[in-house]
């Protein structure tokens, strides 16, 4: 019997890419520059808190983690006293950087969110609730993705879900995260995602729970 060699080809190329994780790219994804929350010289009056140094999810997986007020509202920077330590007008913007060795998609929830409502906007990010952060000249000081070459040229199709009452977000990253370069200052290193929320009264800070990987 005579086999018929491209059909041998083609089949054990459906094989490979069936079996190999390959990452996927995002076409419509909320992205955010770290400039667009404020600037290197007024760090005071947007960054509530952070960042942290990285903390391991995983045996595979780390985060570090930020807070940032929107508009600029840091409450002490802004003499309000009455909410200080928290964001004037209860809008955090909770920025959380993933880095991960796993080849196989990963989840990572942020949990115990107050004020959260669902918004994923790609058209125009600053209207979105969820989303990446990429890195700017601008801004050295918050936490955000530097974009490299090959893989690491784009952001990977991140999709987020969330818990029917609003308290959990689910961030669904593909297979094969790239290795993203080191980025300047205190932007750090890796996938940059952030979740937006609004409470009322803006005091005392929910803080997040975020587990998975």
């Amino acid at each position: 019997m005579r086999l018929d060699i491209k059909s041998v080809f083609a089949s054990l190329l459906v094989l490979a890419l069936a079996l190999y994780p390959i990452a996927t790219y995002a076409n419509a994804l909320p992205i955010r520059h770290v400039s667009d929350i404020g600037a290197t010289g007024n760090a005071d009056f947007w960054n509530l808190f952070g960042p942290t140094t990285t903390s391991a999810l995983t045996t595979a997986t780390t985060v570090s983690q930020e807070i940032l007020c929107p508009g600029q509202s840091v409450a002490s920077a802004n003499a309000d006293e009455k909410n200080a330590g928290g964001c004037t007008g209860g809008a955090y913007l909770f920025v959380i950087q993933i880095q991960t060795t796993k080849t196989t998609p990963i989840v990572v929830s942020v949990k115990g969110l107050v004020g959260f409502t669902f918004v994923d906007e790609s058209t125009d990010a600053a209207d979105s609730t969820v989303g990446v952060i990429q890195c700017d000249t601008n801004n050295t000081v918050g936490l955000c993705t530097t974009l490299g070459s090959g893989a690491a040229a784009q952001f990977p199709a991140v999709t987020f879900t969330h818990s029917t009452d609003l308290t959990v977000v689910n961030i669904h990253i593909p297979a094969a995260l790239p290795a993203y370069p080191k980025g300047k200052g205190t932007q750090g290193q890796g996938l940059t995602v952030f979740v937006q929320t609004k409470q009322s009264p803006a005091i005392p800070l929910a803080f997040p729970k975020i587990t998975g990987g």
